[in-house]
């Protein structure tokens, strides 16, 4: 696999975790301070990061997100659904379908499944891609297991109540399979791979998105950075800044590798129902 194919799956693994109250990874931008700290803004215990901006869609609603890859433009639609619960790795868990409605985006596949906690959704359980190599049609099962770097707890990290400027740093593993789609989900096995990820809670703020302004927005900044031991492969490092408003989930995602050109930016419409 080259060098920008595993940057462009490694980018959509921090849109899935960005987007997964859509999906999988990347990002980054310039932050502001928040409101705490300029004076007559509203105090510590109002701007912490709440379960409103961890919103995720239930049954019966969805989001759809438009996604920039720069400096080759690459424009594409994906649209995220709740499905409720469905089985992955001999466990129900609540799942999003997630869809490429058009455009030029190949990241190995392009329908998958990801498997989310709803009171953290932006770290995903598992994922399942389908369609997932041009060659045939095979599915890819991965799971991931995050571990605390400061407690060494082990289970999905949990954002709310962070404080502005304040950072959580977790180590994220991975065991995955591929199969015929024709075949059950295989047994997955432990890989290599190992991603550190860092959140920083940066505080809140008004963002607009698509014509629409969501008001006391949280901010975060993400650190994705691959720490796979023995790679021969410059390994993708990845920063960005999301935006997730009450209620409404991820709005906004903007980004770029630390290795490489690419910048990336995602819009979404928020969490709506259903027509």
């Amino acid at each position: 696999m080259g060098v920008d194919m595993r940057k462009q799956r490694n980018a959509i693994l921090l849109v899935a975790m960005g987007l997964t109250p859509v999906l999988l990874t990347a990002c980054g931008g310039g932050s502001e301070s928040p409101d705490e700290g300029r004076g007559g803004g509203p105090p510590a215990a109002i701007n912490q990061l709440d379960a409103e901006c961890l919103a995720a869609p239930a049954v019966g609603q969805q989001v759809t997100a438009t996604l920039t890859a720069a400096p080759l433009i690459q424009v594409a639609t994906f649209q995220t659904k709740a499905l409720g619960k469905t089985s992955f790795d001999g466990g129900n868990y609540d799942t999003l379908e997630l869809k490429l409605l058009h455009g030029i985006y190949d990241w190995g596949g392009k329908d998958a499944l990801v498997y989310i906690d709803p009171m953290s959704p932006i770290f995903p359980i598992g994922v399942t891609e389908y369609n997932h190599r041009s060659t045939g049609n095979y599915n890819k099962y991965r799971r991931f297991t995050y571990t605390d770097m400061v407690t060494g707890q082990t289970g999905t990290p949990s954002l709310v109540g962070m404080k502005p400027n304040e950072t959580r740093s977790f180590t994220m593993a991975e065991a995955d399979a591929t199969a015929l789609a024709t075949k059950p989900q295989p047994t997955l096995v432990p890989i290599s791979r190992v991603v550190d990820v860092a959140v920083q809670y940066v505080g809140r703020e008004d963002v607009t998105v698509k014509g629409v302004t969501y008001k006391g927005a949280c901010k975060l900044v993400l650190h994705y950075e691959r720490k796979d031991q023995g790679s021969l492969y410059p390994l993708p490092v990845l920063e960005g800044t999301a935006w997730l408003a009450p209620s409404a989930g991820v709005v906004k995602l903007s980004g770029a590798p630390l290795v490489g050109a690419d910048m990336m930016t995602a819009e979404t419409t928020g969490i709506v129902s259903v027509n």
